[in-house]
Formats: structure tokens, sequence, C-alpha cells
């Protein structure tokens, strides 16, 4: 023994880890991306309950906290994948983005998934109208729910910086962003339950502003745009009109009659057309 060994404990023995054995295969599903941020987001809230909290701590908490942000991220990726899938406008914009050539091989034939943005993070508001700008040629509104929400957004994704890399202590730069007074202690990040249902509610209103706002760009690329630019006859079917209704629509919303206007399909068609003049 010498003094190298003075300062911990010797570790065990190499074991090479098995990455398969931390994965396992899951079902697709037909779920429409909102669905499938609510059906994450839900899993989260329903099983932190103040008594789940109280008794694990506010370490578990704080990984609450990035699963939010992740499935808000995991929402981005996949909607822009559905519009790329079928909107020509969007398809132009994108043909000078890159993507890494690892998304394409995992991704197989369709590219048009979330793969291609899987080397992106959604965890600010700056990546997100930039990456819906440099793909679908979108500006996110100004003045809009979506912009709104965005700024909330922002200060979670800060606090989510302080979980990930600084085991929960704020950095100086995430600090400053959240306009928190200078302190000459440290300052950990404290996610309880109100904290917490505050943070998923934020997360749920801007994807739900953000799924709103994206329909309608998608209606009214199909009704003007579309037609305008010389897109394939195709596109401007009752089928693709019903197919981007699917992309957006809740099924669980639906379910719950959450939805202040429900229209079945042929009374959507009609008033699109009638809206448009078609």
């Amino acid at each position: 023994m010498t003094w190298k060994n003075s300062v911990n404990m010797p570790q065990v023995a190499l074991v090479s880890q098995n990455p398969s054995l931390f994965v396992e295969e899951v079902k697709k599903t037909s779920r429409s991306p909102i669905d499938n941020f609510y059906y994450t987001s839900a899993d989260i809230n329903t099983k932190c309950t103040p008594s789940f909290l109280s008794t694990n701590g506010n370490t578990i908490s704080g990984l609450m906290l990035v699963g939010l942000i992740s499935a808000t991220e995991n929402y981005f990726r996949d909607i822009l994948g559905y519009i790329l899938s079928i909107c020509p406008t969007s398809q132009n914009k994108s043909v000078e983005q890159k993507i890494q050539l690892g998304s394409v091989l995992w991704g197989g034939n369709d590219v048009h998934n979330k793969n291609a943005f899987e080397f992106m993070a959604f965890s600010n508001s700056k990546n997100v109208v930039d990456t819906f700008n440099g793909f679908l040629g979108y500006t996110v509104a100004q003045h809009g729910a979506w912009r709104v929400w965005l700024t909330e957004y922002d200060k979670l994704c800060e606090l989510r910086h302080a979980v990930v890399h600084s085991d929960n202590v704020i950095a100086g730069k995430n600090a400053i962003k959240l306009d928190l007074q200078n302190n000459k202690k440290p300052l950990r990040i404290k996610v309880d339950y109100s904290n917490l249902q505050n943070a998923s509610l934020v997360c749920t209103s801007m994807v739900q502003a953000a799924n709103n706002e994206l329909f309608e760009m998608m209606i009214k690329r199909w009704a003007e745009s579309w037609r305008q630019s010389g897109a394939p006859s195709h596109l401007f079917s009752d089928k693709t009109l019903l197919s981007i209704r699917k992309m957006f629509l809740s099924g669980r919303d639906r379910k719950n009659n959450a939805i202040s206007n429900r229209q079945a399909d042929d009374s959507f068609i009609s008033n699109v057309k009638s809206d448009f003049n078609l």
C-alpha cells in the first residue's frame, strides 16, 4: 500500500456491460405525437404523488422533471417527422439541412421519421424555433400561445441543466438566465409536488399550443400553398386532408370529450373547404 491508495476504497473488478440488457423492444403504436406525449407525461404524473415524492426525495423528483422535458422533446421529433413525410413545402425547405449518417442507417428506408432529429436538442426555445424554421420553413407565431409557453419552457430547461449536468446544483449561467439573486452559497433545485405539477402544466400547454398552431399551418398549406406551388394533385384529396387531421388529433382528448369543437370527418372536410372557398 502506498499513498496512491489513500483517498478512496479500491474499485471492484471490471465487469463488461452488455448494452442489449439495458433495452427492450416495444410495439409500434398508431398514437398521434400529442398522444405519445400525453402517455408519457401521465405516467410520470400518476406515479409522482405527494407521498411518493416525500418518501423518495428531491433527487427522484428532479429526474421526473427531466422526463417531462424529454417527452416534450420527443413530441417535437415526432411531429417534425410526420410533417416531413407528407408536406412538399417542408421537404423543399429541408433539402439543404444536414442529418447524421447514423440516423439514416438506423432509420432504414423510412428517413422521414424522428430519427432524423435525434442529434438535435429541443431543450431551449431557440433550438425549437430554429429547427422548425430550418426544416419546415415555418416561423413560430410571434404573439401566439406556443411562443408564450416557450418562454416558460425555457425556465424549466435551465433547471433541467442542473439535474443532468451538475447534481441539481444551479450553474452560474443558468442562474443568470433564471434571474436568480446572487448567492454566496450554492443553490440546488427543489422539485416538490407542486413544482412538478406546474412543470407538467407548462410542458403540456406548450405541446397543445404547438399542436394547434402546426395543425393550422398544415391545413393552410393543403388549401393554399401546395396548390400554388404545383404540388402533385393527389395531395389535394380529402384523404390527404383527413391524414393531416389524424396526424394532430388526440384520441385521448376526443375520448374524454375534452375537444371543444369535435367534428365528424365529413363536417371537418366541409368546413375547411368552405373557409378556403374550395
